[in-house]
């Protein structure tokens, strides 16, 4: 496929640290793709491995992509970085540690126009180590603004993940990710949604996302999992009185994550717990007030369930 004059730019953003065992097979998806309309943004947030260098060498190969070096800053530095190079009508993002099938774009931004869709959303395969699970639509789907949200919220098969969606640009006005904290998607992802008419989900797989055991276990620590916390109580401030239909669902959502992070809690070092400890108190708080009303929303299996009582009382 040629570009023509009037195909629509992605730009499509991809921080990138650390990451150089995977690399050179998420840039080889990219630069493959059948929709040539690209502006491919690699954000090196100052990897210390050769990442950068792997980056200097595909720019030389494709005048498509863009390299922007910056000092480490985080992955929602990374975006945000990458957000304001962007060019494009519309905004894809690749994790430098996954790829993506050569049709992904032409195939999302055609069904984008058929359907006139803000957001588009196709399947996708979580590859773990020994098998790999698809995740998707049996058939294409429209959600208006508030039923996205409701599956948003739900979190089953539509996710709080920015990479396996196809964004119109004008989502992202005025929107950037808050520095410094992990789960920096979950923190904006309901905004993005709020201001999409249509959202379209798809049942082809054209994403693969790789389930890395280091990048699991990064996500288990005390910090990672407040941070959750944070994430989703930003959501609940946001939206319950807008969607009072939702306010369960989005307190069952805190509450979910108040339990992981007690089981963290009890895990972690005394330093680290005194660090946290004024966040602890707020948590308990809210748990206090809402977890009887919220548990029948919960997805929580037996010892979480046993577990939301002792986030009612600060530690």
């Amino acid at each position: 496929m040629q570009v023509r004059e009037d195909d629509p730019l992605i730009s499509v953003i991809v921080p990138i640290y650390n990451v150089e065992p995977y690399l050179r097979k998420c840039l080889d998806s990219l630069i493959s793709q059948t929709y040539k309309a690209l502006q491919i943004i690699l954000v090196d947030d100052g990897s210390p491995d050769n990442c950068g260098k792997i980056c200097d060498e595909y720019s030389a190969l494709d005048s498509r992509i863009t390299v922007i070096h910056k000092a480490n800053g985080g992955v929602s530095s990374a975006r945000n970085t990458g957000l304001d190079a962007a060019k494009g009508a519309y905004i894809g993002w690749v994790d430098p540690d996954d790829w993506i099938e050569p049709d992904m774009f032409e195939y999302m931004l055609g069904k984008a126009t058929d359907y006139s869709a803000d957001i588009v959303v196709c399947g996708r395969a979580e590859q773990y180590p020994s098998r790999t699970v698809i995740k998707g639509w049996a058939e294409e789907t429209v959600y208006t603004h508030e039923q996205a949200l409701e599956q948003l919220i739900s979190d089953q098969e539509l996710g709080s993940y920015l990479w396996d969606k196809l964004w119109k640009a004008c989502l992202f006005d005025g929107i950037r990710f808050p520095v410094g904290r992990t789960f920096e998607d979950v923190s904006v992802m309901h905004i993005l949604f709020s201001r999409a008419d249509k959202t379209l989900c798809l049942p082809e797989t054209k994403y693969h996302y790789l389930q890395r055991v280091d990048g699991i276990v990064g996500t288990q620590n005390l910090k990672a999992r407040i941070n959750r916390y944070i994430a989703d109580k930003q959501r609940y401030d946001d939206l319950h009185e807008e969607y009072p239909q939702l306010s369960m669902m989005l307190e069952a959502k805190c509450i979910e994550a108040a339990v992981n992070v007690w089981n963290s809690y009890y895990k972690s070092t005394a330093q680290q717990r005194k660090a946290c400890k004024e966040t602890l108190k707020g948590i308990s708080a809210f748990s206090r007030q809402h977890c009887k009303e919220a548990m029948a929303y919960m997805n929580l299996g037996i010892t979480g369930r046993l577990n939301v009582p002792l986030t009612q009382y600060p530690v």
